[in-house]
């Protein structure tokens, strides 16, 4: 009867293991699963960082190629200004190349008004001279010649004075 007995409970401790296996293997597929749920809600978490970051990117090189565009204008911006520099250098010489020109022609013209006034003004006294020796007795009073003579240098400074000041780029008014 003892083995029988020693049998039974062999069979028991058996059947304990075999069931006492069978939980641990429960517990462990269970532990599992509850690992692979915490798995797969991490990797959909890793996907959705995934998805914003790619998004980021997206912006990012937006941003960059505004960046890059706004870069070009500038430099663009800065080649048109250096251009204009130019431009103005040129067109001040050409100015100053014109302004000689000009100042040239003005002194020219001067010159001519000049001489004509002094020729006219020589022919008069030549022509009063004369008269005044065919009317010797009767000739035009000094004082009369004088005036004449005061009214014709007024005349002359009148008509060369805003003329030179115009050649100096002066203006009095």
């Amino acid at each position: 009867m003892d083995t029988f007995i020693d049998k039974l409970s062999q069979k028991k401790n058996a059947q304990a293991m075999i069931r006492a296996n069978s939980a641990a293997e429960a517990a462990k597929m269970a532990q599992m699963q509850n690992q692979l749920k915490s798995y797969d809600e991490i990797m959909q978490e890793i996907r959705r960082v995934n998805l914003k970051t790619s998004e980021n990117v997206e912006n990012v090189r937006k941003v960059l190629a505004e960046c890059m565009e706004k870069l070009d204008g500038l430099e663009a911006e800065k080649e048109d200004a250096g251009n204009v520099e130019q431009e103005i250098a040129a067109i001040k010489v050409l100015l100053e190349e014109r302004l000689s020109q000009s100042e040239d022609f003005m002194h020219k013209e001067n010159v001519k008004v000049y001489r004509n006034v002094q020729a006219a003004f020589t022919e008069e006294l030549a022509k009063q001279t004369e008269q005044a020796k065919a009317t010797k007795g009767r000739g035009t009073p000094l004082w009369l010649s004088i005036v004449i003579l005061a009214a014709v240098a007024a005349d002359i400074a009148v008509t060369l004075i805003p003329l030179v000041l115009r050649t100096m780029n002066y203006k009095l008014f």
